[in-house]
């Protein structure tokens, strides 16, 4: 897609109140931000992003201010679009005193250009749709009121001249249609918005209408077309890329919400046919099951590029259990009403229901992730039982009585915040982490595992002791260093010496194979919110990357390992856990060695010296973390899960 191109649709997406559609697997560097044309653009994406994140307070508060200043600019434009997000994000808020009265003021349009009005009407209809799903009491007046603007800008449209709006008057038309059960009608209106999304060359609103009419023909009662339609809609996907930049900040909603249901449906409909599937019939079960992974995969990736703004993450790396003998992967598939375990190894896929519905499962696995750092108390354990008998036990077939040199886990959502094996075998009374070594890919075919050749690696080791910045002193941090760096050659950084200029400098100048930073850092939802403290700043993780990603390109010696020994993730944030689940992916390493929760400076030392020592006798990444995890849990002082668990190997585990 042209620059020109890209602006438009920006434009019209932010007229629309839309984020962007979703980064995928074609890989360009053309997806440049388009900055905001003026101070009441920029807060009306101050909005928007608000709004996406679910802050309507906030977002009431901008596209005031962005009202305000269209209004001292002269822009007709802005000031209707900034009065008609200001009623979205009121009614988001629960501000519902006047709002009609306000719509309906904005849907008369008096003044308004020709141009603008369908965009405007689409708006005001969203809204209404918005209204009917916060007050009960108003819910068949605001759906009528809704079914009448979609119906105004689809004609506003076709006179304009506007398939794109057009386009999307009708989809979501269709939507209200689909909702209240007239699937004839609704099926026809989704229909005419492809066709226009088709004349208009719109690929956001495609995806859209084919995942609508892949639902619609599910409801129906024909899954071919329903595969058929849905198909598409994920073709469509990963062919697009991040086109709304300046939507960004927003975009964690809209990914959730407009992108992630499109792959999950197709998957939780292949994977009933996989079960459906004659015992006898393999190859149907089997190339079921290949595309469930398939997509599955694809989505994993969609959310990383999502998360760090970038649609070159990963495009260099294409794996599949398949090729990787000894090692067997596991994808948790979180369904509304039930959850699937896909288990892959070098004989072929297999699929296992789990006792448990995805509500029941997510609502465990955040309790569990809340007490299990908490050293002084065993409450965890019943949940690490239960999440066991859920996530584990139905895929024995598949596990038990095998020489399983690791087990991949590809978690999703809430999945990435805990650290599977702390999940605990009630009947054997071990830990995941006593009976295999365990690693976290945010994808296999993101992930590029190659054993470590400990006599060729060069190491830069970098960490604070010293309180700084308002963090407190790691006084083992020293002593980690040390260890570390006698067992590899390279070159060590403490205190004052690790500075963001030094560690860009000595990247630039050495081919390091390990990168190991004993610091403070945090994950946070957002990845220009994530750091890692250097002595005189904080280094945000695609700061991060940048410095230590330029081994991307050297392909004679790959970044093989960055650690982060002292970072934490936000409890119970899955976009802070995809952060961490992109690290190593984000630098460009072949895998990372990282800390969900904070954990006590003298059993991380502790564990990092262990897992270096095993490292560097040849032991593979996955096995080194869990014999120094073992070390640990056969310490009386550090026996708690809290200690050992929150360190995980994220993508190669060789």
């Amino acid at each position: 897609m042209s620059r020109s191109a890209r602006h438009g649709l920006a434009a019209w997406a932010l007229a629309l109140g839309l984020a962007s559609a979703a980064p995928a697997s074609v890989c360009t560097p053309e997806a440049a931000p388009v900055a905001p044309s003026s101070p009441a653009e920029a807060a009306l994406l101050q909005g928007n992003a608000a709004l996406g994140r679910g802050d309507a307070e906030a977002a009431l508060v901008a596209f005031r201010e962005s009202e305000r200043l269209a209004v001292q600019e002269g822009s007709e434009r802005l000031t209707w679009l900034a009065a008609a997000n200001t009623q979205r994000a009121a009614v988001a808020a629960g501000a519902l005193e006047g709002v009609e009265a306000r719509l309906a003021v904005l849907a008369a349009g008096d003044g308004v250009a020709s141009a603008l009005r369908p965009t405007l009407l689409v708006n005001l209809a969203r809204t209404y749709v918005l209204l009917a799903a916060r007050d009960a009491a108003r819910a068949d007046r605001a759906r009528r009121s809704a079914a009448l603007l979609f119906a105004q800008a689809a004609e506003a449209a076709d006179r304009a001249g506007d398939a794109r709006t057009r386009s999307y008057a009708q989809g979501y038309a269709g939507t209200l249609y689909e909702e209240s059960g007239h699937l004839d009608e609704a099926r026809t209106l989704t229909r005419r918005a492809l066709f226009d999304a088709s004349r208009a060359e719109a690929p956001d609103a495609a995806y859209r209408w084919h995942w609508q009419l892949g639902r619609i023909e599910r409801a129906a009662g024909d899954p071919e077309r329903a595969l058929a339609a849905l198909r598409e809609s994920v073709r469509i996907l990963d062919t697009l890329r991040a086109e709304l930049a300046q939507g960004a900040a927003g975009d964690a909603f809209a990914f959730r919400d407009a992108v992630e249901p499109a792959y999950l449906e197709l998957v939780d409909l292949l994977l009933r046919r996989a079960h459906a599937a004659e015992a006898t019939d393999t190859e149907s079960r089997q190339s079921a099951l290949r595309e469930a992974r398939d997509t599955l995969e694809a989505l994993k990736a969609a959310e990383l590029r999502d998360y760090y703004r970038d649609p070159c993450l990963g495009a260099q790396r294409q794996t599949a259990a398949e090729s990787v003998p000894g090692a067997v992967v596991l994808y948790p598939v979180v369904l509304p009403d039930r959850v699937e375990l896909i288990v892959g190894d070098a004989s072929g896929l297999a699929v296992y229901t789990a006792p448990v519905d995805g509500r029941t499962l997510v609502e465990t696995v955040r309790r569990f992730r809340q007490l299990l750092p908490k050293r002084t108390t065993r409450q965890f354990l019943p949940l690490a039982e239960q999440l066991y008998d859920w996530l584990i036990r139905p895929a024995a077939p598949s596990l038990d009585g095998r020489a399983i040199t690791a087990l991949v886990v590809v978690p999703g959502g809430a999945l990435r915040t805990i650290p599977f094996g702390a999940l605990h075998d009630a009947r054997m009374g071990l830990f995941l982490a006593q009976k295999v070594a365990v690693a976290t890919a945010p994808g296999l075919s993101l992930t590029d595992p190659h054993r470590i050749d400990p006599d060729r690696v060069e190491l830069l080791a970098a960490g604070i002791s010293l309180a700084v910045q308002g963090y407190p002193a790691l006084p083992s941090v020293r002593a980690e260093l040390a260890d570390v760096g006698a067992r590899f050659r390279g070159v060590t950084l403490i205190d004052e010496s690790f500075s963001a200029e030094r560690l860009a400098r000595e990247v630039r100048t050495r081919p390091f194979g390990i990168v190991h930073i004993a610091s403070h850092g945090e994950f946070r939802g957002e990845a220009s919110e994530s750091f890692v403290l250097a002595y005189d700043q904080k280094l945000s993780m695609s700061e991060l990357g940048d410095a230590v990603g330029r081994t991307r390109l050297r392909n004679e010696a790959p970044l093989e390992l960055l650690t982060l020994s002292a970072c934490q993730t936000a409890a119970g944030d899955d976009r802070a856990a995809l952060g961490l689940a992109g690290v190593a992916l984000r630098a460009g390493a072949r895998s990372a060695l990282a800390t969900l929760w904070s954990v006590s400076d003298e059993a991380s030392a502790k564990l990092v010296q262990r897992f270096y020592a095993e490292l560097a006798g040849g032991a593979s990444r996955a096995e080194a973390l869990r014999r120094a995890q073992l070390e640990l849990l056969e310490t009386r002082a550090y026996r708690h899960p809290g200690y050992w668990a929150p360190f995980l190997l994220i993508s190669s585990w060789l």
